[in-house]
């Protein structure tokens, strides 16, 4: 039998990236999860998933350490870049707390997959790209052509 194909999950304890995780590991695939810390109790459910124990591992990372990404992505032939800031908080800057780590943590992880040959890259984009817009009709489904205006992403 071949060994597991290699990929990584960035921010693999949130909820979508969660769900991302254990479809991966139900699949066969070897996952590597970038956490900003792996012995966060609230990360323990990943360990608990079926084939984690075989095969998932969990890296610290940050979005702005292009060296611990680098570390993450090593081995992978693709990566899924779901990780984004989601401050829980009212926010006191949130272009440098939200825009700009999210710009630079994406373009970092674009930079690691270039240098390291990575065959196939997902970036998932945020709900606030489309969440924020005062002038969508009230009802009607966000689609792609919908996008949030940055004034109202930004006082928040």
């Amino acid at each position: 039998m071949a060994p597991p194909r290699h990929v990584c999950v960035t921010g693999g304890g949130g909820f979508i990236a969660s769900w991302l995780v254990k479809l991966l590991l139900s699949r066969g695939y070897a996952v590597h999860a970038t956490l900003r810390d792996p012995c966060d109790p609230k990360n323990a459910h990943l360990m608990q998933l079926d084939g984690a124990a075989e095969n998932l591992r969990l890296f610290k990372a940050d979005v702005l350490d292009r060296a611990a990404l680098a570390a993450a992505v090593e081995g992978c032939e693709g990566v899924f870049h779901v990780a984004s800031p989601v401050p829980l908080d009212k926010l006191v800057d949130p272009e440098s707390e939200v825009i700009v780590p999210a710009v630079k943590g994406t373009s970092n992880i674009l930079e690691v997959c270039s240098t390291m040959k990575v065959q196939k890259v997902v970036v998932v984009s945020s709900t606030a790209t489309v969440h924020f817009n005062p002038n969508w009709p009230q009802g009607k489904p966000k689609d792609e052509s919908c996008w949030s205006d940055k004034k109202e992403v930004l006082t928040r």
